[in-house]
């Protein structure tokens, strides 16, 4: 399904212009966070794509606005007429596609700085690290009536992996919320509100959005000791608590509840420092500032039909979308290169359903 036009205004003046955003719409997502903060800060709109939008419907003045994760990949990204602009999320679970993904935008921002040297070493001239952020107005949810000793929202992540072992040995000792139950971004900010203190796990050390959303809503935030630039932002023992094993999370929880001045006064000083200096409109204004007159530095955009083609054929690998890389022989032909990656995409997509491998094999029994 093509983008649909109706959503697509007439322009009436220099100040109606379009960001484009591909990526996934639901409203607990970095994209909707990015499009309230564009449209309160105002002189833009937000239009979200599919991936058989129409490149027709982009100006010159406009922004394409990759946010990962997107479930779908377009074609033509090198040869659209504006600005075009990504911010990679999840690097830290599949580096290779997201590297792939980067050739094609003319500024690339990275929310993990830990990999953002990977991002260089493969030559992109605009790359910045951009580390994820709160919604002032959505998180800034603190409350004086404690509910819970312990908040908690998101998966436990997948049995046998250390935070699914943390997350279930710590949880139930606590005064909870129902945190095997779906919560919309301000139900989430209400539970975060109403507990005392918010407990953190990572997947493979990632600074998430818990991190900031835990101290907007006003708790006092018990987190594994991350990398990626975690202590760039903020300080342990001044905005934040850090553990590095299950009994140092729960010695500093049964700390922390009894301590209950030292508690309030760390999660106060977090709460400062993230609406002070890490929001979704602070965000954008980085975006804009650093991307401004890079149009044209997308690698992508000087590489040969071939070249392309077996770029765009990768990324389908990943994404497990066979199907689609019948469109890219289409647009850029075929290469011994890209009937290897269709063979090899096709193969992933039946490892997903009927699991032939150790590590698919493996998976299926973890997440039952």
């Amino acid at each position: 399904m093509h983008a649909n036009e109706h959503l697509c205004p007439k322009r009436k003046n220099s100040l109606s212009r379009i960001v484009y955003v591909f990526s996934v719409g639901a409203e607990h997502t970095t994209a909707r966070y990015f499009e309230r903060a564009i449209g309160t800060l105002g002189g833009w709109q937000c239009i979200y794509l599919d991936a058989l939008f129409d490149p027709a419907l982009l100006g010159s003045d406009d922004i394409f606005f990759y946010i990962d994760p997107a479930p779908a990949w377009p074609l033509g990204l090198e040869s659209l007429p504006c600005l075009t602009v990504a911010y990679l999320i999840d690097v830290h679970l599949d580096l290779h596609s997201r590297l792939q993904m980067a050739r094609f935008f003319d500024a690339v921002f990275i929310a993990q700085k830990d990999y953002v040297f990977a991002f260089n070493k493969m030559g992109h001239r605009q790359l910045h690290w951009l580390p994820l952020a709160c919604d002032a107005e959505i998180h800034n949810a603190n409350s004086k009536a404690h509910a819970y000793d312990v908040g908690f929202v998101g998966k436990l992540g997948a049995r046998g992996t250390h935070r699914h072992e943390l997350l279930s040995s710590v949880l139930p000792k606590y005064r909870t919320n129902d945190y095997m139950k779906y919560y919309s971004p301000r139900e989430m900010a209400a539970v975060y509100g109403q507990s005392k203190i918010v407990l953190n796990a990572s997947i493979h050390g990632d600074v998430n959005m818990r991190v900031f959303e835990a101290m907007a809503a006003g708790a006092l935030l018990v987190t594994d000791r991350i990398g990626n630039g975690l202590s760039e932002l903020f300080e342990e023992g001044t905005h934040y608590i850090g553990y590095s094993t299950i009994a140092e999370a729960l010695g500093k929880i049964d700390y922390f509840l009894e301590k209950s001045a030292e508690r309030d006064r760390i999660a106060r000083a977090g709460q400062q420092a993230v609406l002070m200096h890490h929001t979704y409109g602070q965000r954008w204004k980085f975006i804009r500032e650093q991307s401004e007159n890079t149009y044209g530095q997308a690698p992508a955009r000087s590489l040969s039909r071939t070249v392309l083609g077996e770029l765009y054929a990768d990324v389908f690998v990943t994404l497990r979308q066979p199907w689609r890389i019948r469109w890219v022989c289409r647009r850029y032909g075929m290469s011994g290169k890209v009937a290897l990656l269709w063979l090899k995409s096709w193969g992933r997509w039946m490892n997903a359903r009927i699991p032939l491998t150790p590590n698919a094999i493996k998976a299926r029994i973890f997440h039952q």
